[in-house]
């Protein structure tokens, strides 16, 4: 067998036998490198070509790639704190940290999906195989995240919660890109603008998460104080 083939067997077994929460955070990983390759491509073409399109597209990437990179950090970070509290603290501001990135994502998909309703600008997919290849990326994203969220449902861990909410907001802006894709394909008249609509619900959906995560209570904290009131009563 191909070498190269052995080595990605390895990676795919030992993926498969960790467990949800390692998945998430290895997913994660990868599609952090993936969004920081993706983002600084489109910025540099962007700039070459003097593209509005590209630039606003990269910097919906470069913006996933802070926000997934900023978790990640953290999580290792909180991994290395012994004290419950000062973990959980640690994980629930980086919660809240992370609703700010996701209406940043909203606000920054909302430009591009603008800028493709009232310019008409989108990326061309006129070869069937180029929508066989976003659309299986994009179902592929949207059962990864799926699967984490199942798999980590009884899991309290707030940077894990964040990390699902983004391997979501991912998935959701491939889901419009593969309907881009498709509308192209069939050569349906105004593709783009079609896509911009959904795009823009999916942006708004996206805002709303954000502040309903920027808006979540510490739990935790606040059953403390409510004990420290009982006791001081």
């Amino acid at each position: 067998m191909w070498k190269g083939g052995i080595v990605i067997n390895k990676l795919l077994a030992r993926f498969m036998e960790a467990s949800s929460q390692d998945r998430t955070i290895t997913a994660t990983a990868a599609s952090f490198a993936a969004n920081a390759i993706i983002g600084l491509g489109k910025l540099l073409l962007g700039i070459y070509l003097l593209s509005p399109w590209f630039i606003t597209n990269a910097v919906y990437y470069l913006i996933l790639c802070a926000a997934k990179g900023q978790a990640l950090k953290k999580y290792k970070m909180s991994a290395r704190i012994e004290d419950g509290k000062k973990r959980h603290n640690l994980e629930f501001a980086t919660y809240k940290h992370s609703g700010v990135f996701i209406c940043l994502l909203g606000f920054s998909y909302l430009l591009v999906c603008l800028r493709m309703f009232f310019a008409g600008d989108s990326t061309p997919y006129n070869e069937f195989y180029l929508v066989y290849g976003v659309a299986t990326v994009s179902f592929a994203k949207l059962g990864f995240a799926i699967h984490g969220t199942v798999g980590t449902r009884y899991l309290h861990n707030p940077i894990v919660s964040a990390m699902k909410v983004f391997s979501f907001t991912d998935a959701s802006v491939s889901i419009v890109v593969t309907q881009c894709a498709l509308l192209s394909m069939l050569q349906v008249k105004n593709a783009a603008g079609y896509s911009a609509i959904t795009g823009m619900a999916v942006s708004v959906l996206f805002i709303f998460r954000g502040i309903l995560m920027l808006r979540k209570k510490n739990l935790v904290a606040t059953k403390k104080q409510s004990q420290l009131i009982v006791v001081n009563e």
